[in-house]
């Protein structure tokens, strides 16, 4: 089945690389990755921030404050960015990862869980990563080992769950969360690969799943059942999320590039959105 809303709107197509979107109060927050920046975007496809991060941007979320946290990739950081546009390191991985900083998402409570990839895309062979969990108060640690290249997350509402898509075993796997950020593998939810990338969770329970060289997004079912699919009309599906006063815009990021030329920084990066048939849920 594919699903064809009408219309289908487009934001902005000059972007590089559009990973780990988030909406916060009318703006779309995306770490432009190979463009090595953070970027806030207005629904007109302005862009309203503008931050260079050496390190190159990962994930990112909101703590309850209103800061936003977000990771770096090469350096392997997590930095805060205050009211003031001011980016701050707050904290070093480099001793807890074995790859790369990838994806990140932040609890109702502050706590976060951030991918480490086991190795790099472009250059390593693949073996297995971890997910660290962070609060500001108690600093990094490792939640679980033995993530097959964590990358996109989302947490239940009821933060009991995170959802987890490994990318090079082209499964969404979910873990149990523990009081403490300790995470337990509980089950594969899906195997649509491949390569699946980000993700997001709507009031249904479903998951929505950039499939990065499968060419659609797809929506899945807490059963695992495929429910809807959208075509990415010959782009590389990357990342999605809600957005919206009530989460009722599915937001979804593109990018027109081959594996070959990303590794030479040659990219154009899209965002479009569409009516979601359900709201978004969990976090982000």
């Amino acid at each position: 089945m594919v699903f064809k809303p009408s219309p289908s709107q487009l934001i902005t197509d000059t972007l590089v690389f559009p990973e780990s979107p988030r909406w916060r109060h009318g703006l779309l927050w995306i770490s432009d990755v190979h463009d090595y920046a953070l970027k806030a975007i207005a629904e007109d496809g302005a862009v309203v921030h503008r931050h260079e991060v050496p390190g190159r941007p990962a994930g990112s979320g909101f703590v309850p404050d209103g800061t936003l946290l977000l990771a770096t990739a090469l350096d392997r950081r997590l930095l805060t960015r205050s009211a003031a546009g001011v980016l701050t390191p707050v904290a070093d991985l480099s001793d807890l990862v074995t790859g790369l900083v990838n994806d990140l998402v932040v609890g109702a409570d502050g706590r976060a869980w951030v991918g480490d990839t086991g190795f790099d895309l472009m250059t390593g062979s693949p073996r297995p990563g971890r997910i660290l969990t962070f609060t500001l108060d108690e600093g990094p640690r490792v939640a679980a080992e033995g993530v097959e290249f964590p990358n996109g997350m989302v947490l239940s509402p009821d933060g009991r769950e995170l959802i987890v898509n490994e990318s090079t075993a082209d499964r969404t796997s979910v873990f149990s969360v523990a009081p403490d950020g300790t995470l337990l593998r509980d089950r594969t939810l899906a195997e649509f690969g491949p390569m699946p990338d980000g993700l997001c969770l709507d009031t249904d329970g479903a998951v929505w799943v950039p499939l990065l060289r499968g060419g659609r997004f797809v929506r899945v079912s807490r059963d695992g059942r495929l429910l809807d699919e959208v075509d990415a009309a010959g782009r590389m599906p990357v990342s999605c999320t809600f957005g919206g006063p009530d989460r009722e815009w599915l937001y979804l990021c593109s990018a027109e590039t081959t594996m070959a030329e990303l590794r030479q920084g040659r990219s154009r990066g899209f965002v479009h959105r569409i009516p979601a048939p359900a709201p978004g849920a969990g976090r982000p």
